[in-house]
């Protein structure tokens, strides 16, 4: 396969417009940040989560129960969350803080500066975006995170709970997930084989170049 046959692989007439898609993902991004702190803001209301910093209630005693199917179950449970998502690395605030916002802006560059015309890579980008600021804005506000969805199991010694977590912690792990699986499956996993396609093709003619060159000089002598 030649470099011209892998560029036309992705001409323009056979992908999105750039542009639109970055568009249209701003949207999904904004939705993913309003779902997120609407939910808050209504489970905050409805669970009593108030910070205990500030002398209020903190959660109901007893989660409201949505789902009970014996061996899993779900629950409205709130909680206040000091790390990161699902719990993780807590106490960090000032560390936790940092990184989220430069992590966030680095997303952003990458979200605004990719050519790719994968939608996964442009929709996974989005959520995480929409994910971390509604997380950063708990983080700027109250230090901690408001978190109401209680999942758990029972695997026959006992119930597990996994960790309380909120909606942007779900649209991260699902832009993280769109983001592997198209780097393994989709267009991104296509860009990058074309890419090294046109590379290797590139080489081969550098090098096809040079033995022409060097057949030229010897002929000359």
């Amino acid at each position: 396969m030649t470099a011209e046959t892998t560029d036309s692989a992705l001409a323009p007439a056979a992908r999105p417009n750039l542009m639109r898609l970055k568009l249209i993902c701003l949207a999904v991004l904004v939705v993913a940040l309003v779902a997120d702190l609407w939910s808050k803001a209504y489970m905050q209301e409805l669970l009593g989560l108030w910070p205990d910093s500030e002398g209020g209630r903190m959660s109901r005693e007893e989660p409201i129960e949505l789902l009970d199917l014996g061996f899993i179950g779900l629950a409205w449970e709130g909680t206040w969350n000091p790390g990161i998502t699902f719990g993780l690395a807590p106490g960090q605030t000032t560390v936790i803080l940092t990184l989220t916002i430069v992590a966030t802006l680095g997303l952003l560059v990458w979200f605004l500066g990719s050519r790719s015309r994968s939608k996964l890579l442009h929709v996974g980008l989005a959520l995480i975006i929409g994910g971390a600021l509604g997380n950063l804005y708990d983080r700027v506000q109250w230090h901690k995170v408001r978190d109401f969805i209680l999942m758990w199991a029972d695997l026959g010694s006992g119930q597990m709970n996994w960790p309380n977590y909120n909606v942007a912690d779900m649209c991260i792990v699902f832009g993280v997930g769109f983001i592997v699986w198209d780097s393994l499956f989709g267009v991104g996993a296509k860009e990058a084989e074309l890419s090294a396609q046109r590379r290797k093709a590139k080489k081969a003619e550098r090098a096809e170049q040079r033995r022409l060159e060097e057949d030229r000089r010897r002929a000359e002598s």
